[in-house]
């Protein structure tokens, strides 16, 4: 049985709704959630935990008290592996969504680079990291950490690509960030999706793993391929600073899933546009 934390999550309906055998927990674990593990493990079920927890980055500039954020981000992880350990509860396996948010200012990311995190939102992704990769080192769990490009797709509201979307639909313009040259890989919630099937039916999977398409793109490349298929989104164009390009290795990813098979998000794009 694989065990879904965190019901808010785009990618966790997604799951739930792909996956055989799943449940969506809240990350609230409350009584009522240990008592359907211990079922489960009174019938010898095996059990699965992917860690789907964590407050959006978006949320750090709203006016949430910042100390709700760092709850919902990592106190929630450590309370829910306490319980379990306090539990006796068996996991065959976890899998913890992390981001690429970690490897800072890296074109190239690889699984062996070092963590660079420069955000606060990357930072307790990285601690979230560690104490995933301590709890089950310790208890001989198996465990991966799957760090996930931009994923869109789904109920996703954040993405560029869903803004581009709305922009669209609502005939409004588009706000950019300095012209839209920044070099990003973009992955669809279906083929991430994909990807942590095999990673939770693989025995020794790798432990950590770039799950993303392993291809850059502009957004100034794909509103100007719209243009050229009679789809224009005017814009409106910002400066900050931000990484000029990340992308990630997915060597490790093809041992799984072929990658050449993923959605390409400018196909994704005309398809959503054209309905």
């Amino acid at each position: 049985m694989i065990l879904v934390i965190g019901q808010r999550s785009n990618l966790s309906k997604f799951l739930h709704m792909h996956l055989k055998n799943s449940l969506v927990f809240s990350t609230i674990f409350d009584d009522n959630c240990i008592s359907t593990i211990k079922n489960l493990q009174m019938n010898q079920i095996n059990i699965q935990i992917v860690f789907n927890n964590f407050e959006g980055s978006t949320n750090l500039y709203s006016s949430r008290a910042l100390d709700d954020y760092v709850k919902n981000s990592i106190y929630s992880t450590a309370k829910i592996l306490t319980t379990l350990d306090e539990n006796n509860i068996d996991v065959d396996k976890i899998v913890y969504t992390s981001s690429s948010s970690v490897y800072g200012n890296n074109k190239f990311c690889s699984e062996t680079d070092p963590v660079m995190p420069m955000s606060l939102q990357a930072s307790l992704k990285v601690a979230n990291e560690e104490l995933i990769k301590r709890f089950c080192e310790v208890r001989n769990i198996d465990y991966t950490i799957a760090r996930i490009f931009n994923m869109y797709g789904g109920e996703d509201r954040f993405s560029v690509i869903s803004k581009i979307k709305d922009a669209y639909i609502s005939n409004q313009p588009l706000n950019i960030i300095n012209g839209g040259v920044a070099i990003r890989d973009y992955v669809y919630i279906t083929d991430v999706v994909k990807s942590y099937e095999k990673i939770l039916e693989t025995t020794n999977a790798p432990k950590i793993i770039n799950i993303a398409s392993g291809n850059g793109k502009r957004v100034h490349d794909m509103l100007s391929h719209l243009q050229s298929n009679s789809i224009y989104i005017p814009t409106v164009n910002s400066q900050r600073d931000e990484l000029k390009a990340s992308i990630a290795n997915t060597d490790l990813l093809d041992t799984l899933v072929d990658t050449r098979n993923f959605i390409q998000v400018e196909d994704y794009l005309l398809k959503e546009l054209r309905k």
